[in-house]
């Protein structure tokens, strides 16, 4: 069966059309074609409490050559879900009205707790490993963080991400490296998981692009492999480079979307200091996300007789 997923996030605007299948009373993804438009959907919300007509624009111009793709695609079933940008804007439904005009359905805004669980889910349905693990998903908005074996046990997200941070930086004036990490220990202390996982997972383009960069690879590269990983040093020193460097210099990267350059060092932090709240030693790369989580649901949800 064959879905689209879409995810409407404070910085990015993502598709996933995914082939989904069912053996043994499991579902999985077998294939996978990934789009995704830096937007910066959220870029001025934090202070003003409202979504900006120009990032909307930008948004709906990503939605809308999605839509073209899905028509495209023969897909039988399609859905999309909004995140922290939309849920939090003041005027989240009227951007969910166009959204849904453009795409030809509807996308959910989710809270923090069910966007913590189609993480999980698209994260974990791809580890060829059981056991614990948590998965940390550092978004433009907002950061999740759930444990669970095979079903999520405890979820909370934290609202604070790559472009949220950013911005409250600016304004706070907060320059020096140590102050910005002390600053999201505070926000992340109320992150108590019940155990300590075996296995941290770092979902999403923060991570991944982390990846890249301290491991000198092609976004291309970081994106295919599952065997990336980033100990604690790792995190530390790519931080560390990155706090030195000033968007130009970031964006002459090579790993590194020039559209991401703006808020990676926010990122970053979130990314060193969510590995830091949780005393892990290191954190394994997934591409897979929320969109890998939400195609599964969308597959779960249609009649059984489709996989056939």
């Amino acid at each position: 069966m064959k879905v689209a997923a879409v995810d409407i996030g404070t910085n990015t605007v993502r598709l996933l059309i995914a082939e989904v299948v069912r053996a043994s009373g499991h579902i999985s993804i077998t294939r996978a074609e990934r789009h995704e438009v830096i937007t910066r959907l959220g870029e001025g919300l934090d202070a003003s409490g409202r979504l900006g007509d120009i990032p909307m624009g930008r948004a709906l111009a990503g939605l809308d050559s999605y839509a073209a793709i899905i028509d495209q695609a023969g897909v039988m079933y399609a859905g999309g879900v909004a995140t922290e940008a939309t849920r939090s804007a003041v005027n989240g439904d009227t951007f969910i009205a166009q959204a849904a005009e453009v795409l030809g359905f509807a996308p959910r805004v989710i809270d923090g707790v069910e966007e913590a669980d189609l993480t999980f889910r698209g994260a974990t349905n791809a580890m060829p490993i059981d056991g614990s693990f948590c998965v940390v998903d550092v978004g433009g908005g907002s950061t999740e963080f759930v444990v669970g074996r095979g079903l999520p046990e405890y979820a909370i997200s934290i609202d604070i991400g790559s472009v949220r941070l950013t911005e409250r930086a600016a304004a706070m004036r907060l320059t020096d490296p140590a102050a910005i990490r002390s600053y999201v220990d505070g926000l992340f202390a109320p992150v108590t998981p019940p155990y300590a996982p075996e296995t941290i997972l770092g979902s999403g383009g923060t991570f991944v692009t982390l990846g890249a960069v301290a491991h000198e690879l092609s976004i291309e590269d970081a994106e295919s492999r599952r065997d990336v990983t980033l100990s604690a040093a790792d995190l530390k020193a790519t931080v560390d480079q990155l706090l030195t460097m000033n968007v130009a210099e970031i964006a002459d990267l090579p790993a590194v979307p020039a559209a991401r350059a703006g808020v990676l060092k926010a990122g970053a932090v979130c990314a060193e200091r969510s590995l830091a709240r949780l005393e892990g030693d290191a954190i394994v790369v997934s591409v897979a996300d929320i969109l890998d989580g939400l195609a599964l649901h969308l597959a779960e949800e249609s009649p059984a007789g489709s996989f056939d």
